[in-house]
């Protein structure tokens, strides 16, 4: 057994969603995001899939203002683009590359502390991609390596031995074998962050409040024509309280456009 990778807190804010849209300006997202360290939040992730790498700006310029060492880092590689202009898929190793290198700079960062492959299946995880993954760590660009993902992506990183990450959603409806999943990578020292802590049931469609608003709206609208199935869900400060408290769970991350729910979520972790 390994020994386990440390968080810096329980609690992370995920710079995702509507930061990475015009919904929101990007001095609210700073605003938001130096809010969140104020108040003990450590720990702050993003994509280049979000807004086409917007989020990973506005992240970056909120680190101009922060003490790096007191932050941990998180973005991810392999699914590029945005909900809007099309989202592409490249795990080769030059497009790992090259994304990575991309990330860093729109973060404004040198190495991030963690990288996460943004849903690679096993077929994606090939001898080359690992061995470019190996150089660019030795070069500093990341840290500890990720598996952001599900079910058979998951299984797949876990066989290969070489993460030290897992970004999957964790709640009380999970399957068994999802829950025997994080049970085996936290045995093999892996760090948990858990995603999408409500459950699996449809958000339900509230008319918006703010501009902001629209793009939970528009989400909601989006999957119901999808054919989005309902089902369990808690209400939001039950699920953080939840995952909060799940053992398996190193640190369970949260997106938000409104400073006091950013105020209650931090509140709630600190009273734990």
């Amino acid at each position: 057994m390994t020994l386990p990778v440390p968080l810096p807190s329980r609690l992370g804010f995920g710079v995702s969603g509507v930061h990475g849209t015009p919904l929101i300006g990007r001095p609210d997202t700073v605003a938001l995001i130096e809010r969140a360290s104020e108040r003990g939040v450590r720990v702050f992730d993003t994509a280049p899939s979000y807004g086409g790498g917007e989020a990973e700006r506005r992240l970056g310029a909120a680190l101009k203002t922060m003490d790096r060492s007191r932050v941990w880092i998180s973005t991810k590689a392999g699914v590029t683009g945005s909900a809007l202009t099309g989202r592409r898929r490249d795990f080769s190793p030059g497009a790992i590359e090259a994304g990575v290198r991309a990330s860093l700079s729109r973060l404004g960062v040198e190495g991030v502390d963690g990288l996460f492959l943004h849903g690679a299946g096993a077929g994606e995880l090939t001898p080359a991609l690992m061995r470019r993954l190996d150089d660019l760590r030795a070069a500093g660009a990341f840290a500890l390596l990720g598996a952001a993902g599900r079910g058979a992506e998951l299984d797949a990183a876990l066989q290969t031995g070489r993460f030290q990450l897992l970004m999957t959603p964790v709640h009380p409806f999970i399957r068994d074998d999802a829950r025997a999943r994080l049970s085996a990578a936290k045995a093999a020292g892996l760090a948990v962050l858990g995603i999408e802590t409500a459950g699996p049931g449809l958000a339900p469609l509230r008319p918006p409040g703010t501009v902001a608003d629209l793009h939970g709206l528009a989400r909601g609208l989006v999957a119901r024509a999808r054919g989005g199935a309902d089902g369990p869900r808690l209400a939001p400060q039950d699920a953080l309280t939840a995952a909060l408290a799940d053992p398996l769970v190193d640190a369970a991350l949260f997106t938000t456009a409104r400073m006091a729910h950013l105020d209650a979520n931090a509140a709630l972790a600190s009273a734990r």
